[in-house]
């Protein structure tokens, strides 16, 4: 019996960008996923500045609770900024972008 994972071909990176962007037929799953690639990215970032700063002993020596808290004080800041709309701004500029290309190759395929 063999698994699924073990199954499933292995592909480089350099494959997975030369793969075709998909194109959602609606301009909402398009802004979810810049607004989720966005939050994604900001998380990431604030765990990186996280790892600079020496920690106070707030929560003891427990590494696991300070860790716990701390991922989820970043999630609930980057939940609040893409729910307020106040996030960096990528989302819409990643919107933007994805809009410009479809439009070119749109005209590329009908010249």
């Amino acid at each position: 019996m063999s698994s699924p994972l073990l199954s499933s071909p292995v592909r480089l990176p350099s494959e997975a960008l030369m793969q075709e962007v998909p194109r959602p037929s609606d301009k909402a799953s398009v802004g979810d996923a810049a607004k989720q690639f966005e939050g994604m990215l900001m998380a990431q970032i604030f765990q990186t500045m996280r790892k600079t700063v020496q920690h106070s002993g707030l929560f003891g020596d427990s590494a696991g609770a300070r860790s716990t808290y701390e991922y989820l004080l970043d999630q609930a800041v980057v939940d609040h900024a893409m729910s307020s709309g106040k996030g960096w701004g990528l989302a819409s500029r990643l919107e933007e972008s994805w809009a410009a290309r479809q439009e070119s190759e749109k005209i590329k395929t009908q010249a």
